[in-house]
């Protein structure tokens, strides 16, 4: 949040959408302002409204780090020694050494939203069409930063303004609050977004990655099933599963991570031109792996026959020693032709999300149906589980081996309030010192404390 009091103090949209932009120019294809511009003027303009919200999330392509973050903190990555990664991998993480994680860059992606909806809902100079387009996508941002932080931090400050003052003087909000919002946000985004992807110039296109209607969708089944509204949790992921049109597992594993595979909800266009995707640059190994591989916990998760161990992990073997990286994504360094995107909303889990609805509902059948269903696509036979508890149990399994490092599994084990019992055990094996259960929550920067009078630090840090 301290940078965005540096933003809040100019009273400017500043040039870090700029820059964002101009990182990744495929995606945007719309030259950025060059100087700084007040926002009212950014979205008095069509094509310099899209370049400002586009460049948001074109700016968030390297999502990748985030699932870096919490399969290093959860039973995911092992780490091999870079930066922060010992810290996150031990447990380790202090509020002067990883305070700043996701923490900075979300309050950045969320003040950049709530200038937008400001600079969107003062414009006259909009057709009525793009406005709400921009405007849902922006209110999509800010749902999907805030769902984020809460199952990373806790309890946060609700911000939903860009006045310095009020910013300053907030205190922590609690997940109720921050909940309310987050679905707020995205029904109003269901009801502003259109059915179909559009372009950086709102024509219509196969590149899945601006925000529509079934974006917002995806994600506020996720919200509701979090906030245990399990009814409509199965509600909105059936009509994204019912939606067969734009949306389908794919058959073959090896393809759902393509660019625009009709299993993609929501993708994320490299905004590197080095890289295909930074998942493919920072997890296939060609050597001794410098960052991370994937942990002996992940890899003895797995049933016999499995085809996404087969398909989805592999392995590179120096001096004798084996090690294992994730290979959803097949390409590591960049090329001219891009085949891959990063996938952030896909739609097998949106049938894990109403498989455990259905069966918090009890409707056992309907439930254990969706959960068979992603296990068959996988050469697996259907679930023995039969009780209640123990569908449940499959399904957060099925849910480590079917989504691992997307960024799921830490705030997983604690939406399901597993997170003391496995860490308890998983802690030590990792090097890392007595599990405590404070550390479940990250640290909030020292300096956005030292910033705000009303903001106060987690616990144990």
């Amino acid at each position: 949040m301290n940078k965005i009091y540096k933003f809040l103090r100019n009273g400017y949209l500043l040039l870090s959408v700029a820059i964002s932009i101009s990182s990744c120019k495929k995606f945007v294809e719309i030259d950025p302002p060059l100087t700084q511009l007040a926002t009212a003027s950014v979205f008095e303009e069509k094509y310099t409204a899209i370049a400002a919200v586009t460049g948001i999330y074109g700016a968030m392509y390297s999502m990748v780090y985030f699932n870096i973050y919490t399969g290093l903190s959860s039973d995911e990555l092992t780490s091999y020694g870079y930066d922060l990664y010992p810290s996150l991998y031990q447990n380790a993480l202090s509020a002067k050494n990883g305070g700043f994680l996701v923490w900075s860059n979300a309050y950045k992606y969320i003040y950049q939203a709530n200038a937008a909806i400001e600079g969107l809902e003062h414009s006259n100079g909009i057709a009525a069409n793009i406005k709400n387009q921009l405007l849902g996508e922006v209110r999509f941002i800010r749902a999907f930063w805030y769902f984020n932080l809460i199952n990373l931090y806790g309890d946060v400050p609700l911000v939903t303004t860009t006045d310095y003052n009020v910013i300053t003087k907030l205190p922590r909000s609690a997940k109720t609050d921050i909940y309310a919002q987050i679905i707020n946000d995205l029904k109003a985004a269901q009801l502003l977004l259109g059915d179909g992807y559009v372009d950086s110039k709102n024509n219509s296109t196969s590149d899945r990655v601006r925000p529509t209607k079934w974006v917002a969708t995806a994600l506020l089944a996720r919200a509701y099933l979090f906030n245990k509204d399990y009814n409509d949790a199965a509600l909105q992921s059936t009509a994204i599963i019912n939606n067969t049109a734009t949306f389908q597992l794919n058959k073959d594993l090896n393809d759902v991570f393509l660019k625009n595979s009709t299993e993609a909800i929501w993708q994320l266009m490299p905004g590197n031109d080095a890289l295909q995707t930074p998942e493919g640059s920072n997890f296939i190994l060609d050597a001794v792996p410098t960052a991370v591989a994937l942990s002996p916990q992940l890899l003895q998760a797995f049933e016999p026959n499995d085809e996404r161990r087969k398909n989805w992990v592999d392995s590179i073997v120096v001096s004798g020693t084996a090690y294992y990286y994730p290979f959803k994504y097949k390409v590591k360094y960049g090329s001219s032709d891009l085949t891959e995107y990063s996938m952030v909303l896909r739609l097998a889990e949106q049938y894990l999300i109403r498989s455990e609805a259905r069966i918090q509902l009890n409707d056992l059948r309907g439930g254990t149906a969706d959960l068979d269903t992603i296990r068959t696509r996988a050469g697996l036979p259907g679930t023995t589980a039969t009780t209640k508890a123990d569908l449940l149990k499959a399904i957060l399994h099925e849910r480590q081996v079917e989504l691992f490092t997307e960024g799921h599994r830490w705030i997983d084990l604690k939406k399901e309030a597993l997170i003391d019992q496995v860490m308890t055990k998983v802690t030590p094996e990792k090097g890392g010192g007595k599990w405590q259960s404070y550390q479940q929550l990250y640290p909030i920067p020292t300096e956005d404390i030292q910033h705000s009078s009303n903001l106060k630090q987690n616990p144990g840090y």
